[in-house]
């Protein structure tokens, strides 16, 4: 009878020892499982952040690619524009003088084109006040006369309305040109001043020359003879002249001079036309 109480209680402690070992191996099981899980959601993390970065690589391939693309379509570009400036290079070369006298013949078409009246072929009023005011800085340094006429076609505006505006513009032509047949000098200057006005500017001329040169003015224009029939002075063209002469000096305006032969052009007409007066600065 203890025989078999004695083995009931060995059985049961083997029992006890199995399930003892068992729970330790289900303990061990689980401990295992749970790094395993770690380790798996380790793996699934590095898995996800390596998807993103095989991402952002196939990205920058394609925008290197396509950046490759246009930087070939650019250079095949500049390539192109390059060997058309070659060609253009090599032309200019070759005709190079060519192009150089017609960029000096359009510099001096522009110039022209600035400073001469377009109606009479002479100086313009802009290329008048330049020269005036250059002159005058001139002498004034060198304490020399300036003079200045200022002429007038006498009754031109019933010249137009009776032989009409392009024989007006023809008459404005002759006179032009006779004025500035009476010019011999290099520094001296006739300008169109306005309408029917004339200018000249005798630098370095006393009263006295600059009184001979409006006389010589008003008898070449009257031996041109263009028929003026509705003149109140003479049955052809006539001018008057108004004549000044000045010092001129640093703190002067030319202005004045102007002011002076414009008196002169005034007594003149009120002494009857067809003359030339002098009006002291």
């Amino acid at each position: 009878m203890e025989t078999e109480n004695t083995q009931l209680v060995t059985n049961e402690q083997l029992f006890l020892a199995k399930v003892e070992r068992l729970e330790q191996e289900i303990e061990s099981l689980r401990s295992q499982n749970i790094i395993l899980r770690e380790y798996l959601d380790t793996k699934i993390t590095q898995g996800e952040q390596l998807s993103q970065v095989n991402h952002r690589l196939q990205t920058e391939i394609l925008d290197r690619q396509q950046t490759e693309t246009a930087l070939r379509l650019l250079l095949d570009r500049l390539s192109g524009e390059k060997e058309d400036l070659e060609i253009i290079l090599d032309t200019t070369t070759s005709h190079s003088d060519t192009i150089e006298a017609l960029l000096y013949d359009r510099a001096l078409s522009l110039a022209r084109e600035v400073t001469i009246d377009g109606l009479t072929q002479i100086a313009n009023r802009r290329a008048f006040d330049q020269r005036l005011e250059r002159e005058w800085q001139r002498l004034a340094r060198e304490h020399l006369p300036l003079s200045l006429l200022l002429c007038d076609v006498d009754f031109f505006k019933r010249y137009n309305d009776r032989y009409g505006h392009p024989m007006g513009d023809d008459c404005l032509r002759a006179v032009a040109k006779s004025i500035e047949s009476c010019i011999r000098r290099p520094a001296d200057l006739v300008a169109r001043y306005g309408g029917e006005e004339f200018a000249v500017i005798l630098p370095n001329t006393l009263r006295e020359g600059a009184t001979f040169i409006a006389e010589e003015i008003c008898i070449t224009i009257a031996n041109l003879h263009i028929p003026h029939e509705a003149s109140f002075v003479k049955d052809c063209v006539s001018l008057s002249i108004g004549i000044s002469t000045t010092m001129p000096e640093k703190n002067v305006h030319p202005r004045s001079l102007i002011e002076s032969a414009d008196k002169g052009l005034y007594l003149a007409k009120n002494q009857g036309r067809d003359r030339a007066v002098y009006s002291s600065n």
